[in-house]
């Protein structure tokens, strides 16, 4: 409908709402163009919403229209629809309270104090509300921001107007327990010498308000008893009473310099359920640092009701400085800045700032930090009535970006549909829009120190390491951050859409279902195995997201003739910007990005580099390229253990990384890559090859999939002695099928044995099957691979250990969810039947390992995610007509009490355990 769409516009563009220069597309005529329409039309269904109080109607010529709900939350509420001109909607504005949403106004809202905000909500709004508090060291903001605490709670009525705010700073009577103490609780007459007349204290004070306790780690243990029991049951006692009790509805806000749990009673901080960290300044990134500087000058410009012109140099220097005392420091020091340049010129109408004019201090750091380039010194001009939004006026939070991004691709659907472009180019526009979304994450925002950032950045990196590996595909250098990125700004943040917007949505959800099916199921992967290690939202549009990113990757599988490369740097995302620019431009998955933080040592970044050889196929060579330094450092750590020869080498560049990549596609030899590159950059190398020892190992494998060979490699794990230094390591039943002992794992490892499901015919190294170890009859193959290394105490130790772990219910149990008793007699009903119509009997090695598959075979039908690919099923279908029939009828018991379908590709498992 014309009037949903008008509206979904108008939330659009009042974002960007000027009261000083309004933007044409708020004009009906605008409007017109755009949706193609008669303008008497759209002004008709725009006065519908002004009628329905989701408008805002100004009278002027030309007639302007913005969306209310986006407006009162961009500037302030307003009471009707519909005004004579701006100068009666400004004159609004000047009635407003100064401080609504007094929280949204916070530096770092969205950045730094973006979880402690939310703690803050969580605080006010809890009934009766809950005692927080703030911790961080001198001049971070923590009075300031019990005040604000205050105002927000005010403005939202949790407080009424007239509540009290009582600041109260223990420090003032740090060396005087008993004063301090009276003070805070109130004394009685005669409790001291000078007591005349009984005193209320600032509990009493602060009834049905709030109290603020500065310092509050000056309370000696008596003082914080009291409290407790304040926090704990709602009274107190005066000073030298010792019946009785007063009672007081008093929100209390603490805040400290010091460590909570060096310096608080346990009892103390168990009241305390809200503990909000303020960083200092330095740890607040370079937006807020800025805005924080602008703020405090046009404070000063208020003050003096004059304008404060600043050259840029000054700016920098006063940016680079690093203030000790932070944002108390800060302000002083601009506070004195402004005071004294303003005194040197009083006859200007306003203050001049230039190098000249800073303190000393500031001049002599600035000597420290000369930078090498030249840049362009210009004036800026701060006003009394300047606003930090209008100075930083390009900024736009994350969420609101992404939002922005959603609702692009949404339109992009609603335009294709309507002008019929065709799937390609709407592909493109929607590639284009992810790209701007995440190169805006990447490279256009400051670095971000939040621990969530970095718990989100670690898991997803885990669970990308997981896909690859699983699924025998390369992510692109920059997929970690760029999605860690996504779910972070993101939040659970749940986006609002209107019916026709969400019916898009659900058709878009279909066309990636229909056209990027491989791509969608690595995103479900993706989706459940998060939903194991963060508390994340993801809807259908997160999912579509995604979807597109993968899509615009061109996630390829891994080419097992390539020689690999990687790239290691330092700095927040150096390698993996390296990374992604040349993989985009190769249009191939060719770099691996290590990052190395300056607080991560080289040893941490070899291990997860070591990890990385581990599990791929390095046999062809692999190319490290390393950033100014790092390059002794790496080699005397890659010495040993490798599969293939390693080329490490110094000063990586982006034009480097290309050279390489170039050569690598083309399939040049390691040795002719690394010459090339000499002589290109005349760049420092060294190459590794492997020395022949090799750690021994133990692989598990199964015929149908990797989950169950990774559970049986733990039940190993839990069996065999750690300080033996045998590997147990899962690994893919149809790689070592293909490959034989050519496979690199072979090369890697000295592999001593192979567990499994199934033989997959490596003649050089002994199997034995899962169902022997279960019916323990691979004892005398265990004292065989174990008598050269150990005594018959230890091998019938690691024997008994494994009749202990692997018993038929114990392996189930670790294999799936099911519940074993009842699945186990399911599956001996179904082997029962099926020997009963193939006119056949099943040996015990057989029957215990179909026990194990059906049970695996369920709890993917279960999850609906069966295997749905098997060698040749054309030909198995027409040729094993019967026993393909005869396996259904089996199974058919399994699949009425569990309400399952098996298809043809789990029939065909089965068969191949049958005869195997």
């Amino acid at each position: 409908m014309l009037k949903d769409k008008l509206n979904l516009y108008l939330q659009e563009q009042t974002i960007d709402f000027d009261f000083l220069a309004p933007p044409k597309s708020l004009t009906t005529k605008f409007m017109a163009n755009v949706f193609e329409m008669k303008r008497n039309t759209v002004s008709h269904y725009l006065n519908q919403l002004v009628k329905e109080e989701k408008a805002i109607k100004i009278n002027t010529r030309p007639v302007y229209f913005l969306n209310k709900k986006v407006f009162e939350e961009s500037f302030f509420l307003v009471s009707k629809g519909e005004f004579r001109d701006l100068n009666e909607l400004n004159d609004i504005r000047k009635k407003v309270e100064f401080k609504t949403g007094v929280l949204e106004d916070i530096i770092g809202y969205n950045g730094s104090l973006k979880k402690s905000i939310e703690q803050i909500k969580s605080s006010v709004f809890y009934p009766g509300g809950l005692p927080l508090i703030l911790c961080g060291p001198t001049g971070v903001g923590k009075s300031y921001t019990a005040k604000l605490i205050y105002e927000y709670s005010v403005e939202n009525k949790i407080l009424s107007k007239n509540s009290p705010f009582i600041s109260f700073n223990c420090a003032q009577y740090a060396n005087n327990p008993e004063l301090l103490s009276s003070n805070l609780f109130g004394y009685v007459k005669g409790s001291f010498t000078g007591a005349d007349k009984t005193t209320k204290g600032m509990i009493d004070a602060a009834d049905n308000g709030i109290l603020f306790l500065d310092e509050v780690h000056r309370l000696n243990e008596e003082g914080q008893e009291k409290l407790f029991t304040f926090l704990d049951q709602g009274v107190f006692r005066r000073m030298g009473e010792y019946d009785g009790w007063h009672s007081a509805n008093v929100r209390i806000i603490f805040a400290t310099t010091l460590e909570l749990e060096e310096n608080f009673l346990k009892t103390f901080l168990r009241r305390i359920p809200i503990q909000i960290n303020i960083p200092n300044l330095e740890d607040r990134g370079e937006r807020e640092k800025k805005e924080f500087i602008y703020k405090f000058l046009i404070d000063e410009s208020i003050k003096i009701n004059l304008p404060i012109k600043i050259s840029s140099k000054a700016l920098d220097l006063l940016y680079n400085y690093k203030y000790n005392g932070n944002l108390g420091d800060l302000k002083n020091t601009i506070k004195y800045l402004v005071a004294s340049s303003f005194s040197k010129n009083t006859d200007l109408n306003y203050v001049n700032i230039c190098l000249y004019n800073l303190p000393e201090k500031i001049l002599k750091e600035s000597t420290k930090n000369i930078e090498n380039k030249f840049k362009q010194n210009k004036q800026i001009t701060i006003y009394p009535n300047s606003k930090l939004k209008k100075i930083f006026k390009s900024y736009v939070t994350e969420s609101e970006y992404i939002r922005k991004t959603y609702k692009n691709i949404i339109d992009l659907f609603i335009k294709n549909n309507k002008n019929k472009y065709g799937c390609q180019k709407l592909e493109q526009d929607i590639f284009n829009e992810i790209v701007i979304l995440f190169d805006n994450f990447l490279f256009n925002t400051e670095k971000n120190t939040s621990a969530m950032l970095k718990l989100i950045t670690v898991n997803i990196q885990e669970i990308i390491h997981r896909l690859e590996y699983t699924n025998n595909i390369k992510f692109n250098g920059n997929s970690v951050y760029a999605i860690a990125h996504l779910l972070f700004y993101k939040g659970n943040s749940i986006f609002e859409w209107s019916d026709l917007e969400f019916k898009i949505i659900k058709g878009i959800y279909k066309f990636i279902s229909q056209n990027y099916s491989k791509e969608q199921s690595l995103v479900k992967q993706f989706i459940k195995l998060l939903a194991n290690k963060l508390d994340v939202y993801m809807d259908d549009m997160d999912e579509i997201i995604l979807t597109f990113y993968l899509r615009s990757l061109s996630i390829e599988p891994v080419d097992k003739e390539q020689v690999r490369a990687i790239i290691l740097a330092h700095g927040y995302a150096t390698a993996s910007s390296i990374a992604n620019v040349a993989n985009r431009l190769m249009k191939r998955n060719i770099f691996e990005a290590f990052d190395m933080p300056l607080d991560i040592s080289v040893d941490e970044i070899i291990k997860r580099v070591l990890e990385y050889i581990e599990y791929t196929d390095v046999s062809k060579g692999l190319i490290i390229l390393v950033d100014m330094g790092s390059l002794r450092d790496v080699y005397s750590k890659l010495t040993k253990g490798n599969s293939g020869p390693i080329a490490i080498i110094n000063n990586v560049s982006t034009q480097m990384a290309l050279i390489i990549g170039d050569n690598i596609i083309k399939g040049e030899f390691l040795e002719e890559i690394v010459e090339k590159i000499k002589i290109a950059n005349k760049t420092d190398y060294r190459i590794i090859y492997p020395k022949k020892i090799k750690q021994r190992a133990i692989i598990t494998t199964c015929l149908s999939g990797m989950g169950t060979a990774i559970q049986i490699q733990k039940l190993l794990v839990n069996s065999i002695p750690s300080d033996l230094d045998i590997k147990i390591l899962s690994y893919d039943y149809n790689k070592l099928k293909e490959f034989g002992f050519n496979d690199p794992i072979f090369h890697m490892y000295d592999v001593i044995n192979i567990i499994g499901t199934n033989d997959p015919g490596i003649k050089e190294v002994d199997y034995i099957p899962l169902e022997d170890l279960i019916s323990g009859q691979g004892e005398k193959k265990i004292r065989r691979i174990f008598g050269s290394l150990l005594d018959n105490l230890k091998i019938k130790e690691i024997n008994n250990n494994l009749l202990k772990n692997f018993s038929l219910e114990q392996v189930i149990k670790t294999i799936t969810i099911l519940d074993t008793d009842k699945i186990l007699n399911y599956v001996e009903e179904f082997v029962s039947r099926l020997e009963l119509l193939m006119n056949t009997r099943l040996t015990n090695d057989k029957k215990v390992a179909l026990y194990i598959h059906t049970s695996c075979l369920v709890e993917r039908l279960i999850r609906q995610s069966p295997i749905d690919s098997y060698n040749d099923i054309e030909k198995f279908k027409e040729c094993q007509k019967n026993t393909i029939k005869n396996i259904k009828e089996a199974f058919s018991v399994i699949e009425s009490v569990y309400n399952v379908k098996i298809n043809i590709a789990e029939i065909g498992y089965i068969y191949d355990y049958i005869i195997s």
